[in-house]
């Protein structure tokens, strides 16, 4: 079996539709290798040449992540630990001049999208990475992408 080695890797939040699912991931990680940036760069061209908004194909090339406020940061940004859930129906979106990935949770009806991606990152040689940057001991790194806090006692009323 050949050995395919990544031309690129990107580090991307996912946002989904609901504010009450309760099992989401926070970010999604694409390894791109040469015939894939070849795809995309095709798929752009193709949507200018067609002269539509977007052309989209199935694509399952994100493993997805959850932030892991309990460990210590990677590099200055927020750890991250496996998802545990599943996605179904992801597509790769290409516009003329950025892309990103959508779908669905597997077995529900809630849809996840990923942040777009300019076409220019593909030509650069740094990791893409769009992770929340951890405050050094401030404790700013309490919230999630979902805007909720880690703290459920934050909105108690306290007596007169």
């Amino acid at each position: 079996m050949a050995e395919t080695t990544t031309n690129k890797r990107i580090i991307i939040p996912v946002h989904d539709g609901s504010e009450f699912f309760p099992d989401y991931a926070d970010y999604a990680i694409i390894d791109l290798d040469a015939k894939s940036i070849e795809r995309i760069m095709a798929l752009s061209t193709a949507v200018r040449d067609l002269k539509v908004y977007k052309v989209a194909e199935f694509n399952y090339d994100c493993d997805f992540m959850t932030a892991d406020w309990d460990a210590e940061p990677d590099n200055g940004k927020v750890a991250l630990k496996e998802f545990e859930g599943r996605m179904e129906c992801n597509t790769l979106n290409v516009t003329d001049s950025d892309f990103f990935w959508s779908g669905l949770y597997k077995h529900t009806d809630v849809r996840w999208e990923t942040n777009t991606v300019p076409l220019a990152v593909l030509d650069m040689t740094d990791v893409y990475d769009e992770r929340e940057a951890c405050a050094a001991e401030s404790g700013d790194n309490e919230y999630n992408l979902h805007g909720t806090s880690g703290d459920n006692n934050e909105h108690e009323e306290t007596g007169p």
